[in-house]
C-alpha cells in the first residue's frame, strides 16, 4: 500500500477520495510545518489548499530536506493553467472541480515505479545509477561528472524509458516552459551525456529521425549506428565551441 502524505484539510473531499482508492494517508495541515514530510517516506505528496496558498506551499514542499524529488500533485483551479513556474514544480497536476476517479487514476500512474525504478528517485540501468534525490549519478561504480542540465535531462529520459520525446518537448520538460533557447541546445546536451556514458549506453540515447530522442535500454549498437557517428562528429556543432549560436 503506497503512503501518500495530503496537505489538505480532514474534510477534503481530495482526502476521502485517496482513502478510497487505496493509499494509506498522511494528513498534514496546511498550518503545520512541511519541512518534514520525509519523516513518512511518502511514495506521493498531494497538496489541495485555496489557491493564495498554493505556490508557498509547493515552495516549502520543493524546498524541504528529502521532498525535493518526490512525486507531487496538487489540485488548481483553472486560472493557475497560466503560471508556467508554478506548474513546473508540480509532478502532476488536476484542475478543479475535481474527479476523484481521475484524481486516483493519476496518482497511481504517478506512483508506480517506471521500468528499472528501485525506489523513490532511484534509477538503474545496465550499470548506471541516478539517484535524484542526491542529485548523483554513477556508472559501473564510478561516479560521473554531470552537469545540472545534463543531469536533469539524463534522468528524465532514462525515467521514461521507450518513449520518444521531441526536442521542443524536452526543453519544456526539462529546461522549463519559459526558457527561451533554441532546440540546439538539447542536441549539446545530448552530444555529452552521450560522450559521458560510452559505450554501449551512448547507444541507447537514440536519436529518432525528424522527432528527437528516445532512451532505448539495452538497444544494440547497429539500431544506433547513425547516433555514434553524430557524437564522433560533434552533432553538426561548432568543433571549438559546441554552442549551437556559433554553428552557421
Amino acid at each position: 500500500m503506497e503512503t501518500v502524505v495530503a496537505v489538505a484539510s480532514e474534510a477534503s473531499p481530495v482526502v476521502q477520495a485517496l482513502r478510497l482508492a487505496g493509499f494509506r494517508v498522511r494528513l498534514r495541515a496546511v498550518e503545520e510545518p512541511l519541512d518534514e514530510l520525509a519523516v513518512h517516506s511518502p511514495d506521493a505528496i498531494v497538496v489541495d489548499v485555496p489557491r493564495g496558498q498554493l505556490a508557498s506551499v509547493v515552495e516549502a514542499i520543493r524546498g524541504g530536506p528529502g521532498t525535493e524529488a518526490t512525486p507531487l500533485m496538487a489540485t488548481i483551479d483553472p486560472e493557475l493553467l497560466r503560471e508556467a513556474a508554478l506548474l513546473k514544480r508540480l509532478t502532476d497536476f488536476c484542475v478543479r472541480p475535481t474527479s476523484k476517479e481521475e484524481l486516483a487514476a493519476r496518482l497511481r500512474r504517478m506512483v508506480t515505479k517506471p521500468a528499472g525504478a528501485t525506489s523513490a528517485g532511484h534509477l538503474e540501468a545496465g550499470g548506471l545509477v541516478i539517484d535524484a534525490r542526491g542529485f548523483q549519478a554513477s556508472l559501473d561504480g564510478a561516479p560521473l561528472d554531470l552537469a545540472y542540465q545534463e543531469f536533469q535531462l539524463l534522468r528524465f529520459l532514462v525515467s521514461h524509458p521507450n518513449q520518444a520525446f521531441s526536442r521542443e518537448q524536452l526543453l519544456a520538460r526539462v529546461w522549463g516552459w519559459d526558457y527561451y533557447g533554441g532546440s540546439r541546445t538539447v542536441d549539446i546536451h545530448v552530444r555529452r551525456i552521450r560522450a559521458k556514458l560510452g559505450h554501449p549506453l551512448a547507444t541507447w540515447l537514440t536519436t529518432i529521425r525528424h522527432v528527437g530522442y528516445r532512451w532505448t535500454p539495452y538497444a544494440s549498437a547497429g539500431d544506433s549506428a547513425s547516433d555514434l557517428e553524430r557524437m564522433a562528429t560533434g552533432d553538426g556543432l561548432d568543433p571549438s565551441t559546441g554552442d549551437p549560436d556559433a554553428s552557421p
